[in-house]
């Protein structure tokens, strides 16, 4: 079957395309809008190739997209090459630093035709996995906003109010932010009588007795003048920065709800239900849309340790040996390998145990915890490839039968 090899260099308003056949010669080039009628132009193209019987390749620099369905759906290998192998390639075809989309989307094209054996063919997962995906990755992406806007106000607090910090350890609770809304400024609260504090704390927070008399005798200490310019300027921010925290706090707890009901209408839901952690919280929900659902995405236990980043690099060349950090790679799920062995260390009796010897070899909290994450992602690349849930006994037995082996 004869073959054309596509180079996709996309952008928000326009892509262009250039197309070789198996001798490397120019078949066409075109610069495709991102509109209805551009993208149909395109794809009419594809389909008269295809009924001509001709395979279409794609090399493209990200792995989703419009774009990248847009491809799929046509028919088209898609080839994602990683943008530091595609600066490389550069320099096989032009030794100046100069480039252009023209240039890129060759350089796609004859690197997909020459070295396709050393690429690996996109397979996209199922619409439901994706969607989940989709989720798991906004709320963690509002997490981190929400995290930034507490920095902030912490930050703005230790300029002119500190009070607060040294009252209210949680920041994003209901009564802090409430407090804060009420009592914006030193002199707000310099004039909060104990009935005001009792009635604020008792009737719309539920304090106990205790816990009001507590905070009552941190917030009545004397506090530092501070200059009124500087508490005027302060107080402005810091009820922007009370609203949309308030705001966030209520959008992150309804992701987390969507996640959670999300991932239990899925397949892999009973499946996780033994792992630490798998029947609650958005970690489980997270690391398995990292996974996603497409049965060839992950040769070996080894290639998923790798993409989550809890293995080091190993660099070798004659005396030299040096072991690093890998800072190449999925971020979210080296985010959520770290979080689920953290959660097993109260939960499961033999992760405990191997933190415990990492540790005593000398390695540092996060150290022991990516390796304690490299064992659960052995043993969850298990779980995905056959289908099956975790069995903590059948993973003790393996463990005795690996000592018993050794001590052989």
């Amino acid at each position: 079957m004869k073959r054309y090899c596509l180079g996709v260099d996309w952008a928000d308003e326009f892509h262009q395309v250039w197309v070789s056949d198996p001798q490397g010669k120019k078949v066409a080039e075109m610069k495709v809008e991102q509109r209805p009628k551009g993208m149909s132009e395109l794809g009419r193209w594809l389909h008269e190739r295809k009924a001509e019987g001709i395979e279409l390749w794609a090399g493209i620099e990200k792995p989703h997209g419009r774009i990248v369905d847009f491809l799929l759906d046509h028919g088209v290998v898609v080839y994602p090459i990683n943008p530091k192998a595609l600066d490389r390639a550069r320099d096989r075809f032009r030794m100046s630093q100069s480039k252009s989309d023209s240039f890129d989307a060759y350089v796609l094209a004859e690197f997909v035709r020459t070295d396709h054996a050393h690429l690996r063919a996109l397979q996209p997962d199922s619409d439901e996995a994706q969607e989940l995906k989709m989720l798991t990755r906004d709320h963690y992406r509002l997490v981190r906003h929400k995290t930034r806007l507490l920095n902030q106000i912490e930050v703005t607090l230790k300029e002119y109010y500190p009070r607060p910090l040294e009252v209210f350890s949680d920041l994003e609770s209901k009564i802090a932010l409430d407090f804060l809304q009420q009592y914006p400024t030193p002199r707000d609260l310099s004039g909060l009588s104990r009935r005001q504090w009792n009635r604020f704390a008792k009737q719309k927070h539920h304090l106990g007795e205790a816990r009001r008399k507590e905070l009552w005798e941190k917030l009545s200490q004397p506090q530092l003048a501070i200059p009124d310019h500087v508490v005027r300027a302060k107080a402005q921010l810091l009820a922007v920065l009370v609203v949309q925290l308030k705001a966030l706090v209520k959008a992150v707890g309804s992701y987390s709800e969507k996640v959670q009901r999300f991932f239990a209408s899925m397949p892999a839901a009973k499946l996780v239900k033994t792992l630490p952690g798998g029947k609650t919280g958005t970690i489980v929900p997270m690391l398995w849309a990292e996974l996603g659902d497409a049965q060839s995405r992950w040769e070996s236990f080894s290639h998923l340790q790798a993409e989550a980043g809890v293995v080091p690099v190993t660099k070798s060349s004659g005396k030299s040996h040096v072991v690093l950090f890998r800072y190449a790679c999925n971020k979210l799920m080296r985010y959520a390998s770290y979080w689920l062995s953290f959660n097993s260390l109260n939960r499961c009796e033999w992760a405990n145990k191997y933190y415990r010897d990492q540790r005593a070899k000398g390695h540092r909290h996060p150290q022991a915890l990516r390796a304690l994450a490299a064992k659960w992602l052995k043993i969850i690349f298990i779980m995905w490839r056959d289908d099956k849930p975790y069995d903590e006994n059948y993973h003790l037995a393996n463990i005795a039968r690996q000592t018993m082996r050794q001590a052989a």
